[in-house]
């Protein structure tokens, strides 16, 4: 690129703007690492109680166990709502697409990137960097406005459907 005061304060904003890419990525990565977690412990938790409260309610563990069984049934009652309030399922999915959405993005912003280099004029190679760059900002942006809308759909979605089921 060519060296200049201007050059030189878009390619700061153009890197800010690639950590913050970096960091929301590792931020969705996160999220969706915590609900998968979420997700396969509440499954496994419900399949084990689910076995476990029929021996125990027929005193395969003796007494102990039939004090139990309603316990272990309250456990699944619980486990099964949380499920259905925080759904830990369609987060993990939600939250890895996008990961993965940016990620793909990233992946090709950098090759057309790394072709960039083949352009012997360095003027054109400069205008071919900024327009690349404003092309990956646009795309990322768009794809920010289009999960985030998702989201709040989704939310919305939610909250009247439990509506109707009270009603």
């Amino acid at each position: 690129m060519l060296e200049s005061p201007a050059n030189d304060v878009v390619t700061a904003h153009f890197s800010r703007y690639e950590a913050f890419v970096t960091d929301l990525e590792k931020w969705l990565g996160q999220r969706a690492d915590r609900f998968h977690w979420y997700y396969n412990v509440s499954r496994v938790a419900i399949i084990i109680l689910g076995v476990l409260v029929p021996s125990l309610s027929t005193g395969l563990f003796g007494e102990k166990g039939k004090e139990v069984a309603p316990f272990a049934a309250l456990a699944i009652a619980v486990l099964v709502s949380l499920d259905g309030l925080l759904k830990p399922g369609e987060n993990w999915r939600h939250f890895r697409s996008y990961q993965l959405a940016l990620q793909r993005s990233k992946r090709i912003f950098e090759s057309r990137r790394s072709g960039l280099e083949l352009e012997a004029d360095s003027d054109k190679r400069h205008q071919k960097g900024l327009a690349l760059y404003r092309e990956f900002v646009s795309e990322i942006e768009q794809l920010l406005e289009h999960e985030a809308k998702l989201f709040f759909e989704r939310r919305v979605q939610q909250l009247t459907a439990a509506n109707e089921e009270t009603k």
